[in-house]
């Protein structure tokens, strides 16, 4: 069986790829509509055009496994075939996430962040599913496969973009860490996968245009966007014709380190300077010291200047603090309420809250900001009229999500507003009050276990995805190669 005979059809993949360019798009959506409006539901515009994008996707993926049975007369040949297995059972994943993420919420309360198990499946069996149509595409569609390597760094590198949406749950410092890993793993991917002259700076540079397309697109939808996609273009630097395949991506993580630190001192990105310092500053000492090792010193001074590197990324993400930032959505509304905030130069922001269903039996709490893991909180008063009102300092600028948090037959009910701070703003929203869905205690160690499973489901998937491209295209039913490149 040639691989021609079991290789994706350019219909199939090209509908992949497109859908997965769109539910791209629908994932920034989301995550503006998220901020910028608040409380959802499961119909809202993004949502439906993420479903249906991923409908799309893997109905074609679906369609490619029938051909390669039809194609091979068996089942059992066809379910060996590694392509269009890790392919299907990314897919597969990435849909039974959906409903898992719903019952995550509604068990275990506030989880909106991108790390939580559900989100972080879904990116991880998405990356499976471009892996394995990739395995699956044949050697000379240059194109398809640049495209291919193009959303698999868009939908890998998504594991930061709440850093680049200006909504950090996390601390600050573990942007930069991350950010390096992921893209250094993509970057891998293409050289291994795309057969053009310059395939991580042809990946990046359509990966820049992308994410510029999908800005432009939210601004018309008059929607906050993302950072532009500055420190992508370090990773260009894998590309250079280094004699050794280290130094190349020591080179790809200063240049995207060197980046991502220029980016964020000159306002370019919303991360803190001082956080992307601390892990830019070391990376880009240690890649100069593997490429200086590396050319003149062998294995053993690139282990050295590995464990080095090593070193520092787990001191820096070796502390990382529980994410308490915007509420996805779930809990009980208890009515309608009008959140009026101002900021100013000097980080300061008040806040009035007006409730219109009436406050019989309210209490005001306090007022709460959180940002990066960061919580800080002040008093909450009440007023005449059904009125609450505070004024918080809060540390750094950025984003800060503002809470007022009241009672009410001893329950706590909350509404948030997204307030810029750092500069003068004014923000007006109404919002649902509503009753914060939380996690007990005794349900802690069900949520870790439920966490880990999920979590090694993923990664497991990557390495699957990993191998199959390893293995090139055509990675045939008897693990083999159908056809050398």
């Amino acid at each position: 069986m040639t691989d021609e005979c079991l290789a994706v059809p350019p219909v199939l993949g090209w509908a992949v790829l497109t859908g997965g360019a769109v539910a791209l798009f629908a994932t920034y959506w989301d995550e503006a509509w998220h901020t910028d409006i608040g409380r959802d539901s499961a119909w809202i515009a993004p949502h439906l055009l993420l479903y249906g994008a991923m409908a799309v996707a893997g109905s074609a993926i679906a369609a490619w496994g029938v051909r390669t049975w039809w194609t091979t007369r068996s089942l059992r040949t066809a379910l060996r075939y590694q392509p269009v297995l890790v392919a299907g059972l990314g897919g597969a994943a990435t849909l039974v996430a959906a409903p898992i993420d719903q019952l995550w919420h509604a068990r275990f309360g506030r989880d909106a962040v991108l790390w939580s198990p559900p989100h972080m499946l879904v990116v991880f069996a998405s990356s499976a599913l471009i892996a394995g149509l990739i395995a699956g595409m044949p050697h000379h569609r240059r194109a398809m496969r640049c495209a291919a390597s193009i959303l698999l760094f868009g939908n890998a590198i998504a594991v930061v973009f709440e850093y680049e949406t200006d909504v950090p749950q996390f601390s600050e410092t573990l942007y930069l860490p991350i950010f390096l890993a992921t893209g250094l793993a993509v970057a891998w991917v293409a050289r291994a996968a795309v057969p053009v002259r310059a395939p991580v700076t042809t990946m990046v540079l359509g990966y820049a245009v992308v994410r510029l397309g999908i800005a432009a697109a939210l601004a018309v939808l008059g929607r906050s966007g993302p950072d532009l996609p500055v420190a992508v273009l370090g990773f260009a630097l894998v590309d250079l014709p280094l004699p050794r395949a280290v130094q190349r991506y020591a080179a790809g993580a200063a240049g995207a380190s060197a980046l991502a630190w220029a980016a964020a001192a000159a306002g370019l990105s919303s991360q803190s300077p001082d956080a992307v310092t601390i892990v830019a500053l070391p990376t880009i000492i240690v890649s100069v010291m593997v490429g200086v090792v590396a050319g003149g010193f062998g294995r053993r001074g690139v282990a050295v200047a590995g464990a080095v590197a090593a070193a520092i990324v787990v001191a820096v993400t070796s502390t990382p603090v529980p994410a308490h930032a915007h509420d996805p959505g779930q809990g009980a509304p208890r009515g309608r309420i009008e959140l009026v905030a101002d900021s100013d130069d000097a980080r300061t922001i008040s806040l009035r809250a007006t409730v219109a269903d009436g406050c019989g039996g309210l209490a005001a709490s306090r007022l709460v900001a959180r940002r990066a893991g960061g919580t800080v909180s002040a008093a909450l008063r009440a007023e005449p009229g059904c009125v609450f009102s505070g004024r918080i300092a809060v540390p750094t600028e950025g984003r800060w999500f503002v809470y007022v948090e009241m009672l009410r037959d001893g329950q706590t009910l909350e509404a948030w507003v997204a307030v810029p701070a750092g500069h003068s703003a004014h923000v007006a929203e109404v919002r649902e009050l509503y009753v914060p869905a939380r996690a007990g205690s005794a349900d802690r160690p069900v949520q870790i276990a439920a966490g880990a499973m999920l979590y090694l489901l993923g990664l497991a998937l990557l390495v699957a995805g990993a191998r199959v491209v390893r293995r090139g295209p055509g990675a045939g039913p008897t693990g083999g190669v159908v056809a050398a490149r």
